[in-house]
Formats: structure tokens, C-alpha cells, sequence
């Protein structure tokens, strides 16, 4: 946490330096991204034993090389695959991919900013969002919500860009950056929504939607979504199926009527107060800056009315569609929302950029910084100690299961081991860590794994695993593959100090087909 302290002394030193301003605050930016990166990094790097289940369920999707999935579109999936290969190793590279997004969103913010604020007043714009939980511990697993962290923050750079200078190279540059972010997650269209606000009422959206040069970036953005969108349309367009069942509507053909939220508020409310709560950091963080007979809420330039509607306007879409349509929202889906945060406060309340505030403002940086890393340390090594329960999946023996489930089935079978089939989060994990790479068969289903093809399963043998206690779902594999044989219970110690259980595994092989070249082993 002392590499935050070196930044503190550099900002205030050359506060009075005679070096170019906008030179002077770029280097700041880069040093505070680097430390950035390198923080959010190690952190886990150092203390996860076990990278986090959905960056695991990405990294078995990505393998698959498709251009959708079945709760997401491929950027995120896709990204998760070519780090973790580039780098050959399981876990840290997913992290180091997740703190580069989040740099580039970041570094993207910064851009925006600087084009309607002073430089040093920019980087303050940027830093203060590391004060949102999103951009720091909720940043450590690469997933489809981090994803959107920069492919929104581009987008909206893009944007604004197209509807001041609205030819068609900007349009188009906007468009494509718009189909990017759509391919990070569908949740980007609470973006295209608040876009479409903008078109219609500001003066300058209206004026940059006349010509042939909108359509351009309207067919960009088609054009770089549209394999994914060929192949919902070829499977029955499953992601949304999984959305509706998530937000949990009612009268949905796909789940149960809305029930209440366990804390008893009306479920939008609540998903305000959450996001809300996740904003206070960021706006005390800000206080010694400052001075409120400065305040400024007037709207009247382009880029206030811009920024404030594109700081508040998603989250404003996401609650008046959960209290239109009764739907339960969960927290973390406010993760890209408030990358403008920042820069809307500078706007409304101009910050005074002294060496006193300053110094005030990094100190309570660096104790926030200490507090988040203090509270991963406690949160995986010190709390399963007192309530003896496992520390998430970060604790789970992955590589050891997937080590010895591969011994397994090469101890009776001379074919490589190519399917493993059943619960989501084992499958997973072990085709995560097995060298051969096999194909993940989720949940036994087709729908779940639209890359499998069942009569190859059946001619070159797979792997079945689920926890030991799912009975129903072990029953419910060995009716559909009576073939299956040495079924045993595997038992594995988790990676904590706490007397929690350990993690125990029903394997049952699915033998080759005789007809097989490779074969199997009497």
C-alpha cells in the first residue's frame, strides 16, 4: 500500500512546476495506472488460491471459440481464452486482463475529460473512481461486467465525438465501438438507450442524426455484431431466455413470479440504494476539493447536459424499467454505469486543486486502498476462521481435482480424455486446469453446451462429475448413459486453515466405444 504514498509526494511537487500542464498530469496518469494495475494484480495473484468460478466458466466458453454463448456474447469469453493461453497459466493473466480494462477505461474517462476540463481536474475525474468499488476489488474477476468497463467508456468517447463533428468517419468509429460494447454484454443496450435519449434531446444529437453519415455508423454497428447475432438467431436466442430468468419478471414463461427482496424494500429502490452506496466512497473522497458557494448546476454547454445525462442516465433506464416491469435487479449489474461519476462531480461542484487537498485526497486513497486490501486478506484468510465457511470458490482445490480426475480416467482408458460433463462450476474448473484441454459438457445439457456434439461424446468416452450429494442429477446421467461405470466419490481438502468440509466429488466415466481408433484399456 506504500506504492501509493511516492504518487502523493510526485502530484504535489509538481503541482508548481513549470513543465507543460497537460505533459505534467499525463505522467501522473500513467503512473497512477500502472500502480493500479500492479495492485489489483498481485492482490489476488498473491491471495486467491483458485481464480473466481465465472472468470473459469469464461475461460471453458472461450475454448469453445464460438461467436455467443449461452448467457453472453463472445468479447469477454474470447479475451479470457487468449490471455490465459498466451500466458500459459491459469489465473493470473485472467487478473492482469481484468486491471487492463480497467486502465483503458480509465485512460479512456481521462480523454473525455480533458476535452472539457483542465488537465489536473481530469486525472482527479479519473482517480476518483477508484474509489467505486466496480474499478477495484469488484474488478478482480475478468467476466462480461469488467468487459464493459472500457467498451462502454469508448463508446460514450465516440459518441460525443460523432455528434460534434458528426461525418462519417466519427459515425461510424462510434458505431463499431457501440457494437463492441454489445458484444461485451447485452446489458449495453440500457447504453443504446440513453443514447437514443441524447439523439432526441440535445440540440447537437438531433443536428448529427441528418445525413447519410448516421446510417453509417448504424451499419458499423451491425456489422461487427452481426456473428453473434447469426448465431442467437440459429439457437433459439437462449441468452435471453437466461436474462428473463434473472430479472425474474413476472408473468415470465421462464421462471417464478418476483419475490420480494430478503431486506423487505422494493426491489428498484434497493438496487438504487446499492448503487448509491457504492457512489459515497467517490463523493468523499472528493471533499477536500471542495468549496460548495462554487457549485454549478447549470446546463447550458453541450458537455454538461452530455455528461450528466450520460452519468446518470443508465442507471435512471435500469431502475424505471425494474419499477415498469417488476423486475429484481442484482448490484453488481450497475457495474458500468458510473465511469462518468467522476467527471460530473468536477463539473458540478469545481474542484480547488490545492497542494492541502491534494494531500488529503491521496492519504484518504491510500487508507481506502489499505482498508479494500485489508478486507480481501480478512475476507479469505481471517473470516473462514470464525464462522468456518469456505472463502468462495478462491479456495477451491482445482488443479488438484482436475489432476486427479484426469489420473483417473487415463488409469483405465489409453484415449485422451476429450468430454467432461456436469455441474457447471466443476467442469469448469477442471477443464480449466487439464492440459488436454476437453470439451466442458454444462449441466449435461445440450442447450448449456450448443458445441457439443453427443454422438462423438458417446463414441470417445467422457468424464462425469457432480457433488456428491446432487442425487437427483446423478441419477438423472446415469439413465441417459447407462454405459457409465467406475463410479467413485473423490474427496478434496480446500485451501484454508478453517475446519470447513472438503470438497467431495462424484466421477463416473463413460467408457470409449469399441469402434474407437484410440480404445480403451481392458
Amino acid at each position: 500500500m506504500n506504492s501509493i504514498t511516492p504518487f502523493a509526494t510526485l502530484a504535489a511537487a509538481r503541482a508548481s512546476t513549470d513543465a507543460p500542464i497537460s505533459a505534467r498530469q499525463g505522467q501522473g496518469l500513467g503512473l497512477f495506472l500502472l500502480l493500479h494495475v500492479l495492485l489489483w494484480t498481485l492482490v489476488p495473484a498473491c491471495m486467491y488460491h483458485n481464480p473466481p468460478r465465472d472468470s473459469l466458466e469464461g475461460l471453458a466458453w472461450g475454448h469453445m471459440w464460438l461467436t455467443g454463448y449461452e448467457k453472453h456474447p463472445f468479447l469477454a469469453p474470447w479475451l479470457t481464452a487468449l490471455f490465459t493461453d498466451l500466458f500459459g497459466a491459469v489465473g493470473w493473466p485472467i487478473y492482469l486482463l481484468s486491471q487492463l480494462s480497467v486502465a483503458l477505461c480509465l485512460a479512456t474517462v481521462y480523454r473525455i475529460a480533458v476535452a472539457m476540463v483542465a488537465p489536473a481536474s481530469a486525472l482527479l475525474a479519473v482517480m476518483l473512481l477508484d474509489g467505486v468499488y466496480y474499478y477495484s476489488v469488484g474488478a478482480i474477476p475478468f467476466n462480461p461486467n469488467v468487459a464493459m468497463l472500457p467498451t462502454w467508456a469508448l463508446a460514450i468517447w465516440a459518441f460525443r465525438e460523432a455528434l460534434l463533428s458528426p461525418d462519417g468517419w466519427r459515425w461510424s468509429r462510434a458505431g463499431g465501438l457501440a457494437g463492441l460494447a454489445a458484444l461485451a454484454k447485452y446489458e449495453s443496450a440500457v447504453l443504446f438507450i440513453v443514447m437514443l435519449a441524447a439523439l432526441v434531446v440535445l440540440p447537437e444529437g438531433r443536428r448529427a442524426v441528418r445525413g447519410r453519415a448516421f446510417w453509417l455508423g448504424i451499419a458499423a454497428a451491425l456489422l461487427v455484431v452481426s456473428p453473434n447475432l447469426l448465431w442467437l438467431a440459429r439457437h433459439d436466442f437462449a441468452p435471453f431466455h437466461y436474462a428473463m430468468s434473472n430479472l425474474a419478471l413476472e408473468d415470465n414463461l421462464y421462471t417464478e413470479p418476483v419475490a420480494p427482496s430478503q431486506s423487505g424494500l422494493y426491489p428498484p429502490l434497493l438496487f438504487l440504494l446499492e448503487q448509491l452506496g457504492a457512489l459515497l466512497p467517490l463523493v468523499l473522497l472528493y471533499l477536500p476539493f471542495v468549496r460548495w458557494r462554487d457549485r454549478d448546476f447549470s446546463f447550458q454547454s453541450f458537455d454538461r447536459r452530455f455528461v450528466m445525462l450520460m452519468a446518470g442516465g443508465p442507471l435512471l433506464v435500469t431502475v424505471l424499467f425494474a419499477a415498469a416491469f417488476k423486475a429484481t435487479l442484482i448490484a453488481r449489474w450497475g457495474f458500468p454505469f458510473f465511469s462518468l461519476a467522476g467527471l460530473a462531480l468536477v463539473l458540478a461542484f469545481p474542484p480547488v486543486l490545492d497542494r492541502q487537498a491534494w494531500r488529503r485526497f491521496l492519504a484518504a486513497l491510500a487508507a481506502l486502498t489499505l482498508l479494500e486490501v485489508g478486507g480481501c486478506y480478512w475476507a479469505i484468510f481471517v473470516r473462514p476462521l470464525q464462522t468456518n465457511t469456505a472463502p468462495y470458490s478462491i479456495a477451491y482445490p482445482g488443479r488438484a481435482m482436475s489432476d486427479r480426475v484426469a489420473a483417473y480416467w487415463h488409469g483405465r482408458f489409453a484415449a485422451p480424455l476429450r468430454y467432461v460433463g456436469g455441474d457447471r462450476w466443476v467442469v469448469s474448473t477442471l477443464v480449466a486446469f487439464a492440459p488436454e484441454k476437453p470439451v466442458p459438457y454444462f449441466e449435461a445439457s445440450l442447450p448449456m453446451s450448443p458445441w457439443l456434439d453427443e454422438a462423438d461424446l458417446k463414441h470417445r468416452g467422457a468424464v462425469f462429475v457432480e457433488p456428491a450429494g446432487r442425487t437427483a442429477l446423478i441419477e438423472s446421467i446415469r439413465r441417459r448413459y447407462p454405459a457409465l461405470r467406475d463410479e467413485t466419490v473423490m474427496s478434496f481438502a480446500q485451501h484454508t486453515a478453517a475446519a470447513v468440509p472438503p470438497v467431495r466429488l462424484w466421477v463416473a466415466l463413460l467408457p470409449p466405444a469399441p469402434g474407437n481408433v484410440e480404445g480403451g484399456l481392458p
